[in-house]
């Protein structure tokens, strides 16, 4: 994964710029963002994918934050964010295919 973990303060204050927008879209960019710039615990990408309320959303999400955690081995987690089996498998998909 990544190199250092970032602070249970700045994912606080990274969690509450995300819900502070209205639409999933907006949502999804400062996600990005966030995801970007910092290096999350598997627990936190789980976190952050159930403030979006569409499970393709919460898929790009973690397609998108697992080449930026720190322990991937936890990895499986972000799977209980998921309503449908289909996007764990998709998921496990793409982490195999990197």
């Amino acid at each position: 994964g990544c190199s250092w973990p970032v602070s249970d303060q700045e994912f606080s204050n990274a969690k509450r710029s995300i819900t502070s927008k209205t639409f999933e879209d907006s949502k999804l960019t400062v996600a990005k963002q966030v995801i970007n710039s910092n290096c999350l615990f598997s627990h936190q990408v789980k976190e952050i994918m159930l403030l979006f309320d569409f499970e393709d959303t919460r898929l790009d999400l973690a397609k998108y934050a697992y080449g930026y955690t720190y322990d991937l081995g936890n990895y499986y987690k972000v799977n209980d964010a998921f309503t449908f089996e289909s996007s764990i498998d998709e998921l496990n998909s793409y982490i195999q295919s990197r």
